[in-house]
């Protein structure tokens, strides 16, 4: 009974589960049937992804982060040139030209989650060195868990492309005849260099010239011979100007040149004058020699306009008043400028022609020790004999020197003159005599300043110790690590540092024990107001102690009157230079100056004596 209980219920509970058994097993079925699906499909999607990759005219290749290539296919390796073995050993960035390379480089950096593709144009290098423009893709691959894994980048070829657009850019900015920029660039630009100007507080100038004559080439030997002329100008104009500058062509013969970053006038009227120089050079065209010069008129930017029209209409007028002075010539648009630009000019040509015309003489002025009254040194002061400009001061000489580089020569001539008058009056008995030289922020710039300084000093046979080399705090500010590079090297060869015009240029006075200095001129401009204005006594009062407490020679220049060499002595200056002692003599002069010690009682009369 009770088995046949136990059979019932089995029996039910078979019938009960049954259904779901077959249930189970059509979901098993159906479950295998979706996996083979999926594999089907990702076979399928795998075949397809393969057919692209390798038959594709893109190069495609799979790149980790930093790079390196992990896979790529036939066209990739085609355009660059390199089997596809050489090609998984390479870095896709070393393909990249630098400057494209930083960009693509700081822009995939800031791929992220809502951003995972890139495009950009940039160039490349293949195998045998040319040089190709690509359109390269950049799509970033993530992980399941949203990691940066790799890169997809496709590549496709647009060098042909990008030559075309430059073709077409260039034509847009160029004159097709010349090369040079037109009209179109011309604007761009400066507008680009108001920007910059008005920003910066910078001066340009604007050169407006056309050809003197260019009529009758084309009359008498014909256009195309007018083209060719104009193409010679145009190179011409180029090489006259410097690499950040423009010139351009307006039409005609017509030219414009614009020079940046215009300091001074007389930069402009070196560039004008050089473009004249240039342009009037003999051309041989067709077996002919033709000769052709140039009218310049030039405005500066902002004094003469503040716009690329008012500018043109100055540089337009000026250039008709140059026209009237007879051509082959350059005029600013203020009359004024163009007077003192070209007296300038003159002044700087006469100076390249000094040394060998023996123009150029030596004075030199005495310095006086306080204590012993005894004469210690002497400094160099170049002067000029030119009866056409009779009234320009040494120090404008020295400043257009330094300007135009003839400051190079002309000091190797001051210390080899210096060097030996000094040993003369030493061979006299003056022993302990030294001499000072002046020096330029452009000879410590001169690689070979240090080698010629250790020739004439060799060559002279002159003890070192007894010349001293006077730079300016000026100096020192505004190249200080190049300065004292130099001035330790001048210390090693055992010559004496002074600093002169001290106390005007803020330089830290603790520097001077570190450069080993071993004399300071306290600048004029105080000493000519010791006696009556409390603060610059104060100040070369204050100069005095702190030198003299550091074992540094302090020197008083420009001293004139009794009441300063008092109030020098009383605060314990060391020396004394200037008319109170002596003017600056010739070498007989001083010769005979030195003859004659000074002795306490004529120091208030020393004025009267050697005025």
């Amino acid at each position: 009974m009770i088995y046949l209980i136990y059979t019932i219920l089995l029996c039910a509970i078979a019938f009960t589960l049954f259904p779901l058994v077959i249930l189970q097993r059509r979901k098993i079925i159906l479950l295998a049937t979706e996996k083979r699906n999926i594999e089907n499909n990702l076979q399928e999607q795998q075949n397809s992804f393969k057919t692209i990759f390798d038959r594709s005219q893109y190069g495609i290749a799979i790149i980790n982060l930093d790079g390196h290539i992990l896979k790529v296919n036939k066209s990739w390796c085609e355009l660059f040139g390199y089997d596809e073995s050489d090609m998984l050993a390479m870095n896709y960035f070393y393909f990249i030209n630098r400057v494209d390379l930083n960009n693509l480089q700081n822009n995939t950096q800031h791929l992220n989650n809502s951003i995972n593709i890139y495009q950009s144009e940039h160039e490349c290098f293949a195998k045998n060195g040319d040089s190709l423009w690509i359109l390269s893709t950049l799509s970033l691959i993530r992980d399941t868990a949203e990691k940066a894994r790799h890169f997809i980048v496709q590549i496709e070829n647009i060098t042909s492309k990008k030559l075309t657009q430059d073709r077409v850019h260039h034509m847009a900015f160029h004159d097709p005849l010349t090369g040079l920029a037109n009209r179109n660039k011309l604007e761009q630009f400066i507008n680009h260099l108001l920007i910059n100007a008005q920003r910066k507080q910078q001066s340009f100038a604007l050169l407006f010239l056309d050809l003197d004559g260019f009529k009758h080439v084309n009359d008498t030997i014909g256009h195309d011979a007018g083209d060719l002329l104009l193409q010679i100008i145009a190179e011409r104009l180029k090489n006259a100007v410097r690499a950040t500058d423009m010139v351009a062509r307006l039409g005609g013969d017509e030219f414009v040149v614009l020079v940046t970053d215009v300091k001074k006038a007389d930069l402009v009227a070196i560039i004008a004058q050089k473009i004249l120089e240039n342009v009037m050079q003999a051309i041989i065209i067709k077996g002919h020699d033709i000769y052709i010069t140039t009218s310049v008129g030039i405005s500066i930017y902002p004094n003469d306009g503040e716009n690329l029209q008012t500018l043109m209409n100055d540089a337009d007028m000026a250039l008709y008043r140059a026209k009237e002075k007879g051509k082959n010539n350059y005029q600013f648009y203020t009359h004024e400028m163009t007077i003192k630009a070209k007296e300038k000019m003159n002044i700087k040509h006469a100076l390249s022609q000094a040394l060998d015309k023996n123009e150029f003489y030596l004075h030199y002025q005495p310095k006086m020790e306080i204590s012993t009254r005894r004469i210690t040194g002497v400094e160099a002061l170049l002067r000029w004999k030119n009866e056409n400009f009779r009234g320009i001061k040494p120090d404008e000489i020295i400043a257009l020197a330094e300007e135009s580089g003839l400051i190079i020569p002309f000091s190797e001539w001051i210390l080899k003159n210096a060097c030996m008058q000094l040993k003369k009056w030493h061979v006299m008995g003056w022993t302990s005599l030294t001499m000072a030289i002046n020096c330029t922020s452009r000879q410590f710039k001169q690689v070979t300043f240090i080698d010629n300084l250790k020739s004439i000093i060799s060559e002279i046979d002159f003890p070192p110790a007894l010349l001293e080399i006077e730079i300016t705090e000026r100096m020192i500010m505004k190249d200080t690590e190049n300065t004292l590079r130099i001035l330790e090297q001048i210390k090693e060869m055992g010559l004496k540092i002074v600093i002169d015009d001290f106390g005007t240029g803020y330089w830290s006075i603790g520097n001077l024990r570190n450069l080993s200095v071993d004399k300071i001129k306290i600048d004029r401009t105080f000493i000519k107001h010791i006696v009556d204005d409390k603060t610059s006594f104060e100040i070369a009062a204050a100069i005095i102690a702190m030198v003299n407490k550091l074992g540094v020679t302090s020197i008083a220049e420009g001293v004139e009157t009794h009441e300063q060499y008092k109030l020098l002595v009383e605060e314990g200056c060391c020396e004394i230079q200037g008319y109170y002692l002596s003017h600056p003599l010739d070498a007989g002069a001083l010769t005979a100056f030195l003859q004659h010690p000074v002795p306490e009682s004529e120091v208030t009369t020393i004025e009267s004596e050697t005025a």
